[in-house]
């Protein structure tokens, strides 16, 4: 190789490290331009040693893990991102890289000489590297990055389908290196890595609405405590009954005219709440979520016509206090659940109905939510997270298991009897010390 080439080469690399550093500072929020500089310096070094002794078919994967290595060292980016950020460098780059040789094969530049030839290889590595910048700092490009980027820290399971795609990704291109010059396997290569993207993407889309339900049960244990409030108060407006009772017999001796007013306003506050029983069962849980969540649901059964009972056994709000905090929030996160499939199951039913019934034993508490339902079920399937729920119920469930698998106080059990489906849910309640 000629001093000419050389120089060349060391040009052109100079500039995909500074393309590479660019679109790794764009996913950063904090770090030194200190820092920036020694990464850029690491990431040129690598780019020469790959260019003159690394096979084509182990630069792939090797330029994800010196990218990763790189950033958690020398970026002091202490977290599985690392691979993440990598990922999204190597995309970006192979876009560009895609983009710019089928352009100049378009051009009638023969795909063979864009590899061999030094100045021709020197411009391809130029204007993949200034196309690569110039999509990062595109917004719309920006915000897609930002929010993929969102989705993997919001769901740390992601990132073992981003492995996997990485090994599978890597065997094509391993199988596939010493042939990429050829035209035919080229956009076979193309059409590969559009289909894992396409693959990826959906699921980075089911994880989304799996993240957003998580979030919707986060919302919906701030929204219901406004309606403990509502029980809480009923049931302090029940022991107070009969200090009304006593006003109303002084009304009644004065004869006051005030007396049909202030039955008036005690039969309004009557219409505001449910009845007395039902306040006296809910009253039966201790705040935290659980109360105001049912009050929630079985309002929502009302709106739908369904037919309910609840009955609580005294005693289950001691156990049930005796919970950790997050514990009892996860409890409340699957009766959700639990309870929207039940609803979703009765409406549909011709004799809508739901019955949820809480039991004590010695170191458990019990929910047993049944329900009408529509048509048959699988017996064969009950136990493996199925239910009457129909379509899209599959993220509900999902997050259930998430939880049971983390909580081993938890347990969630499924049968059939009669006309109704019942859905346990076990609470393994230790005993205080």
């Amino acid at each position: 190789m000629s001093v000419e080439n050389i120089i060349l080469v060391i040009i052109a690399l100079l500039t995909q490290s500074f393309a590479v550093t660019s679109i790794v500072v764009k996913q950063l929020k904090d770090y030194k331009k200190s820092q920036i500089f020694l990464f850029f310096i690491i990431i040129w070094i690598y780019c020469l040693i790959s260019c003159f002794l690394i096979p084509n078919q182990l630069r792939f994967i090797l330029f994800v893990i010196v990218i990763a290595f790189a950033m958690f060292f020398i970026l002091n980016v202490k977290s599985k991102n690392v691979i993440l950020y990598s990922f999204n460098t190597e995309i970006i780059m192979s876009i560009s890289e895609i983009l710019v040789s089928l352009l100049l094969v378009l051009f009638g530049i023969n795909s063979k000489d864009i590899v061999n030839n030094y100045t021709y290889n020197f411009l391809t590595n130029i204007f993949i590297a200034a196309l690569s910048i110039f999509i990062i700092h595109i917004p719309v490009f920006v915000k897609i990055v930002y929010k993929v980027n969102n989705i993997f820290n919001k769901n740390k399971n992601l990132i073992k389908y981003l492995y996997i795609f990485l090994c599978v990704l890597y065997l094509v291109v391993s199988k596939n290196g010493l042939e990429f010059i050829l035209k035919s396997n080229y956009y076979i290569n193309i059409l590969f890595i559009v289909s894992m993207v396409v693959i990826l993407t959906i699921i980075i889309k089911n994880e989304s609405k799996y993240d957003q339900l998580n979030e919707q049960n986060k919302q919906m244990l701030n929204y219901v405590t406004k309606y403990e409030k509502i029980i809480t108060d009923q049931g302090k407006a029940n022991h107070e009954f009969r200090n009304q009772l006593m006003v109303i017999r002084g009304y009644a001796q004065m004869k006051s005219p005030k007396l049909i007013e202030y039955l008036d306003s005690i039969v309004d506050d009557t219409k505001k709440t449910h009845s007395s029983y039902l306040i006296s069962q809910l009253n039966n849980f201790p705040d935290g979520g659980i109360k105001g969540l049912l009050y929630y649901k079985l309002s929502i059964m009302e709106d739908e016509n369904i037919k309910y009972e609840i009955n609580v056994e005294y005693g289950v709000k001691t156990k049930l206090k005796s919970l950790d905090t997050v514990i009892y929030k996860n409890i409340t996160k699957i009766l959700g659940v639990l309870l929207d499939n039940a609803i979703d199951a009765s409406k549909n039913a011709e004799n809508k109905k739901a019955v949820i019934s809480v039991i004590k034993e010695s170191s458990k508490v019990i929910f047993n939510i049944s329900n009408t339902y529509k048509g048959k079920i699988d017996v064969s399937k009950i136990g493996t997270g199925y239910t009457t729920k129909g379509r899209n119920h599959g993220y509900g469930l999902r997050l259930v298991n998430d939880i049971i698998k983390e909580n081993n106080c938890l347990d969630v059990k499924s049968k059939v009897n009669d006309d109704y489906y019942t859905t346990s849910l076990f609470i393994e309640v230790k005993k205080k010390k």
